[in-house]
């Protein structure tokens, strides 16, 4: 019974450890910033995977002041890039006004851009069916409203 026991609090011990290494150091803003700053970097030099990572990166942040930095990040990307979920996030990032002003048309022409890539790609997509089925939802709601 006292190796169980021993195991169990040992495990716990080093569970906490690693959870405050991991909250003192990989999530402290000096390590954030210096991870954003490398990514950034590559990023403008044309890295897609930076940017990607990096708008990712950003998206994660729970304050809205990172929305334009976002924006920023998935337009550069859907630019250079012809990948349905680039397109998706880009339409309701317009549908939205996150990171940029709302702008209904430009939303349907992103939801349609993904759509027709998503299409074009067949089955080598990045959307899954459901992603698929929610731009063509979207791309019929945005197409109501603009008519009404």
């Amino acid at each position: 019974m006292q190796p169980v026991l021993f195991c169990t609090v040992l495990t716990l011990a080093v569970g906490a450890t690693g959870w405050e290494f991991w909250r003192r150091r990989c999530a402290s803003p000096a390590v954030k910033k210096a991870k954003y700053k490398a990514l950034e970097k590559r990023a403008k030099t044309g890295d897609q995977e930076a940017m990607y990572t990096l708008a990712k990166c950003f998206y994660r942040e729970t304050d809205a002041r990172f929305y334009p930095l976002i924006f920023k990040w998935v337009s550069l990307l859907a630019a250079q890039k012809r990948d349905p979920a680039v397109w998706l996030q880009m339409g309701d990032m317009y549908a939205s006004g996150c990171g940029t002003d709302r702008d209904l048309k430009r939303s349907l022409s992103c939801y349609e851009q993904a759509l027709a890539a998503d299409i074009t790609a067949y089955k080598n997509t990045s959307l899954t069916a459901e992603a698929h089925n929610y731009l063509e939802k979207r791309i019929i709601r945005i197409r109501k409203e603009l008519s009404r």
